[in-house]
């Protein structure tokens, strides 16, 4: 059901995206494009609450009640900082722009902003506690529907940007609704006092927002981090590439993340609480979990990766049909790819940091690597390197891998399924690489 869900996001992305683009035309949609990567970038700057919900949802030494009532703390943090945001937002936009459509802009923005953190969050939650099921059908429904409705507001009611956000932010506030009240209604351990949940218990934020701030504060940083790695070289390359080139970059960045964002994303939601709740169990099966888990990232990520490296032209040809762009998106596709498979690996020592609950570390090392990212990045779209910026993502994610290897070593929680890894590396190098073999003779013989 986690697949099912991440099908519907991409569903969108393919299927629904040029539909927005041909219904507003080429300056709304530009601006609406714009918008919606802003909105994505927030996503990530949640204070840490969606690694911290999920992490302590599934710890097996926390009580329901706690887990709850954090998770309740966690939704209020968001909602309290995206409204003061845009309280900010709305003062200079009247004080100095003189007009209600950035202010209407900026409102349904912090709408939808704050609609998919709390989905976000809840999702966590729902998935720490091991409802699969609904969490994925409930994504599903919402990522499709937003999409749709979107559609059909800006096909046959009125296609400006006002409408298509509109329709957009109402969805994504229903089904936010949705994901903040039904936790209460899956669990019946739970002492509330009222029937919305306990939402409105003061008593609760005053005692579980500080302790969660101040914990989820290191991640914020990754947070930061982690959008500075995976949206900046579009901003970076909007002002030093030609548009053609900018245009192949996003549909190879868009075809090349699918491994990490369609497949490793719904494997980690999957083992992550698996491994904490056996582990914090003192359960054996915590170990076996963890080496599945690697081993589920090999085959079902690697290994089609390298199977379809040798015909990636021609999937690229079915995909994009006769495209002018083709051939630089096949360039920047078969750097990209691989380094997107490095970073779906990476989400094996990385879960275990969060199992170990290494916070610290992990912002420390996000914040270096990514300004030294960035320094590079700027480097080569300067003296007009574009071609190597996709370079830039295999040396950060194998970066990634090798400290965070090493710093799970150190830590006595989880070092031995970093030796389980690490044991069983080799043999997963070798499988990987006749997968490439044989898609590489699979490919001469079809094409």
């Amino acid at each position: 059901m986690l697949y099912f869900g991440k099908f519907g996001a991409l569903a969108v992305g393919f299927f629904l995206m040029p539909a927005y683009s041909y219904y507003l035309g080429p300056a709304s949609f530009s601006t609406v494009a714009f918008i919606l990567s802003l909105v994505n970038a927030a996503v990530t700057l949640d204070f840490g609450m969606s690694t911290i919900i999920g992490r302590d949802s599934s710890d097996s030494t926390i009580s329901n009640d706690k887990k709850y009532k954090q998770f309740l703390a966690s939704q209020f943090l968001v909602i309290f900082f995206y409204l003061s945001v845009f309280s900010i937002v709305a003062i200079y936009s009247f004080l100095f722009q003189k007009g209600d459509l950035g202010v209407k802009i900026s409102f349904l923005s912090v709408i939808l902003i704050m609609s998919s953190l709390i989905q976000n969050i809840s999702v966590s939650y729902l998935n720490g506690i091991k409802e699969f099921k609904i969490s994925g059908s409930l994504i599903f429904l919402s990522v499709t529907l937003r999409g749709v409705i979107s559609l059909l507001v800006i096909k046959y009611i009125d296609n400006n940007i006002i409408s298509f956000m509109s329709a957009q932010s109402i969805i994504g506030l229903l089904f936010s609704l949705i994901f903040m009240l039904l936790p209460s209604r899956l669990d019946k351990e739970i002492k509330i006092n009222n029937s919305w949940g306990g939402f409105f218990e003061p008593s609760i934020y005053i005692k579980f927002l500080l302790p969660l701030v101040k914990k989820g504060f290191p991640l914020l940083f990754m947070g930061v981090s982690a959008t500075l790695v995976m949206q900046f070289d579009k901003i970076i390359l909007s002002y030093y590439a030609s548009d053609a080139t900018l245009s192949a970059y996003y549909l190879a960045f868009t075809f090349s993340t699918i491994p990490i964002l369609a497949i490793a994303g719904p494997i980690k939601q999957y083992f992550q609480p698996h491994i904490v709740s056996y582990l914090t169990q003192n359960n054996v099966l915590y170990r076996k979990n963890s080496i599945v888990f690697f081993w589920c990232l090999i085959v079902f990520v690697a290994v089609p990766s390298a199977l379809g490296y040798s015909s990636l032209y021609q999937i690229l040809s079915i995909w994009l049909g006769n495209n002018e762009l083709i051939d630089k998106v096949d360039f920047f596709s078969h750097i990209l790819l691989p380094a997107f498979v490095l970073g779906a690996i990476s989400y094996f020592p990385s879960v275990l940091l969060v199992v170990a609950e290494d916070y610290r570390f992990q912002s420390v090392f996000a914040i270096i690597t990514s300004i030294i990212f960035v320094f590079l990045l700027f480097i080569l779209a300067i003296s007009s390197n574009v071609r190597f910026i996709p370079w830039l993502f295999i040396g950060y994610f194998c970066v990634v891998i090798l400290f965070c290897s090493i710093r799970c070593f150190s830590l006595t929680k989880v070092n031995l399924c970093i030796f389980d890894m690490v044991k069983n590396s080799p043999f997963a190098i070798l499988i990987i690489a006749l997968s490439y073999w044989v898609g590489n003779i699979v490919s001469a013989m079809i094409f």
